[in-house]
């Protein structure tokens, strides 16, 4: 026997659509679809965000753990002897571990600099956080020298020579004031407690980043003088004289428990 479809008789499908056409959002629909892309957004931006912060920390420590390295090379091929000190005040100076200034028709390039070159495979972003992304302040800086902005995220501590010029450390200085220069060496072994003694330092590149107001301005770190940035919420990260890393505080930085040699 057969079976007949019934006829519609006004010619749509059971879903109360015209055959061949295509169901359309009404506008109240397309709105609350709007809403809800726009919520999803909202609570995924500040996810994705965070991710890329912790993303770029994590290569901002991994290039003071690197630095580290360097510097452990270089003091064990230079009998235990700490790299120069790497700021305005002294000049230019062979033992600097990094060779920043800017002119280079007269001072050696970033990339003969006796820790950067002890690192290998080194590239010039591992002198550099990834968050660090402004040099404005830095180029608007007068200096009062023609050695240029200091263009790097970490500096090494440096405390300097006291009164009766002898070296605190933790950076080897050569010393030109009596007019014949003078290398006052700081040796490995004058450091307590390398693990809790910050070694390298991250300074803020921008004031938008500096508790104080200061911006990094060459390769010494003065621990009771220059400030840490607050670029990884509120902390800076640093590297110990044991190689590891970690982010601190500016107050943990001001203890010199945690600074002097």
């Amino acid at each position: 026997m057969r079976t007949e479809t019934q006829a519609n008789p006004c010619g749509r499908d059971r879903a109360g659509a015209w055959p061949g056409r295509t169901v359309a959002f009404t506008l109240m629909e397309l709105l609350v679809v709007i809403a809800i892309i726009a919520i999803i957004a909202d609570i995924l931006l500040p996810v994705v965000s965070a991710a890329k912060k912790k993303g770029e920390q994590a290569a901002c420590i991994n290039n003071q753990k690197q630095l580290a390295t360097g510097c452990k090379i270089y003091i064990d091929d230079n009998s235990s002897t700490f790299p120069g000190i790497a700021s305005r005040m002294y000049g230019f100076q062979a033992p600097d571990w990094i060779y920043w200034r800017t002119n280079t028709s007269q001072y050696p390039a970033f990339n003969k600099s006796p820790i950067f070159d002890a690192v290998p495979g080194a590239q010039k972003q591992l002198l550099r956080c990834p968050r660090d992304t402004s040099d404005a302040d830095r180029n608007n800086y007068d200096y009062g020298d023609g050695f240029g902005p200091y263009l790097y995220s970490y500096s090494l501590n440096g405390y300097g020579l006291d009164d009766d010029d002898n070296n605190i450390g933790m950076a080897s200085i050569v010393d030109s004031s009596s007019g014949t220069p003078v290398l006052r060496a700081f040796k490995e072994n004058a450091i307590h407690s390398p693990s809790q003694k910050i070694m390298l330092a991250e300074e803020p590149g921008s004031v938008s980043d500096s508790p104080s107001g200061q911006i990094i301005n060459d390769g010494r770190w003065v621990p009771n003088q220059d400030a840490l940035t607050t670029r990884h919420g509120g902390k800076a990260d640093v590297a110990f004289v044991d190689g590891h890393a970690e982010p601190v505080t500016f107050e943990f930085a001001a203890d010199t428990n945690n600074t002097w040699p």
